[in-house]
């Protein structure tokens, strides 16, 4: 007698074959669309060098409720919710597009989920209406910047270098 496989079967077996061709992916000795070994130690998760982030002094993102989009520094562009490497004590102002008309603001936040230094900014309602939060100057304890009223669609990772 031959055993048939049900649909249900089949469909795990495939899962499980793909999940495991995919788990190799990514892992050492994969580049980056640059050529560089984000191995090294030299690369953000971006594909930036460390160094492309020293000269930077604004970031720019779109603001939408499923993401802000980074549109300045070019190393952020197009990304969503990107992290953003930050030089200790260096100032920066963050800018931000409402591009759907929905309430947004944005604020630094700490590891506890504190603001940092009363970094927020006006809340954006109009489509279209830009608002920026000025004079940031960063200091270890900032971890992300977020969205008040997207918390989890609408925040990306601070990482925080020493001069």
């Amino acid at each position: 007698m031959v055993k048939r496989s049900s649909r249900r079967m089949v469909v795990r077996t495939a899962g499980a074959l793909g999940l495991t061709a995919l788990a190799g992916c990514g892992g050492p000795g994969e580049e980056t669309e640059n050529g560089d070994d984000p191995e090294n130690g030299n690369d953000d998760e971006n594909g930036a060098d460390n160094g492309d982030w020293e000269d930077v002094e604004e970031f720019y993102f779109e603001g939408r409720v499923e993401a802000w989009t980074g549109v300045e520094p070019d190393i952020i562009d197009g990304e969503d919710n990107p992290t953003i490497t930050l030089i200790e004590d260096n100032e920066y102002d963050f800018t931000w597009i409402n591009e759907d008309g929905v309430t947004h603001n944005l604020e630094i936040r700490d590891e506890n989920d504190d603001i940092v230094e009363d970094y927020q900014s006006d809340d954006g309602e109009e489509e279209g209406e830009e608002t920026t939060l000025e004079g940031v100057v960063a200091s270890e304890e900032m971890a992300v910047y977020i969205c008040t009223y997207h918390e989890s669609t609408q925040v990306g990772d601070i990482e925080i270098e020493s001069d």
